[in-house]
């Protein structure tokens, strides 16, 4: 389970998922399991966008946020918050730090 949460883009509940579907154990090993089932779960995560494709796919998502000047593109420009946290103590002081 940890070995396959350990690919960006997956998380808890997907790797849960993929090892339900496959009937292996959560805290088997990769180095216990049988070549077919191997095979199998290398197929299935071929299919899926992760690692690299995701990552580009996100950073391309905010940089259209940013070129259509929307609000969240400008927060993501300037380091800010995006989703509404609180700013008025928090932000500040990290945005201090980084700057030294």
């Amino acid at each position: 389970m940890k070995s396959l949460e350990s690919f960006f883009g997956i998380g808890n509940n997907t790797s849960a998922r993929l090892l339900a579907r496959f009937n292996i154990h959560p805290t088997c090993r990769v180095g216990d399991l049988a070549n077919k089932q191997v095979l199998d779960l290398t197929a299935v995560l071929s299919d899926m966008k992760i690692e690299n494709d995701l990552r580009r796919e996100v950073l391309n998502d905010i940089k259209r946020l940013k070129e259509t000047g929307t609000y969240r593109g400008r927060r993501h420009a300037l380091g800010l918050p995006v989703r509404g946290q609180r700013t008025r103590t928090q932000v500040g002081l990290l945005t201090f730090i980084a700057l030294r």
